[in-house]
């Protein structure tokens, strides 16, 4: 809702934590412009009273020297990174895992790696669809990725 804990006062931009839904809503802190503006269009529609909550996925991109480089998620605390492409031709695209923990009636009941975050350079658009994949609330496993076999993202796999 982009409230502090000051009823009526609200923040926005690079200097404020939010809880990020694609990640259980982890209060995160994610400082570029994309969020900064998606952060000032939340909190405006809560200072009418629309009680509108955040719901986006941490995206950007750059060009420079006619290389395209994007990122996607939250790659805090990931564990492991799964590399699809060529590094030295610098075309690639890297997902960025960690482990997740599912709880049952307070026991751990299963454990799983799943995909918070993807870079890329030259490896267009796979970062945007992975970007609408997280923001449909769909988990990408890191299985989904390893095999290099990208069609699923496409809709055209499994």
């Amino acid at each position: 809702l982009m409230q502090t804990n000051m009823p009526g006062v609200f923040a926005a931009g690079d200097i404020v934590t939010f809880p990020l839904a694609f990640r259980n809503n982890k209060k995160v802190n994610v400082g570029h412009w994309q969020m900064a503006h998606m952060h000032g269009r939340i909190a405006a529609l809560n200072i009418l009273g629309k009680g509108v909550e955040i719901n986006t996925v941490p995206y950007f991109w750059t060009a420079m020297f006619g290389k395209s480089i994007r990122y996607a998620g939250h790659g805090e605390g990931f564990d492991d990174v799964i590399i699809q492409g060529d590094l030295d031709e610098r075309k690639f695209v890297a997902f960025y895992t960690k482990k997740a923990t599912g709880m049952n009636n307070c026991i751990q009941t299963w454990r799983s790696d799943e995909v918070i975050a993807v870079s890329s350079m030259n490896y267009d658009p796979i970062v945007s669809k992975v970007a609408e994949v997280m923001a449909s609330g769909r988990t990408i496993k890191k299985r989904d990725v390893e095999t290099g076999d990208m069609s699923w993202l496409f809709g055209k796999g499994t």
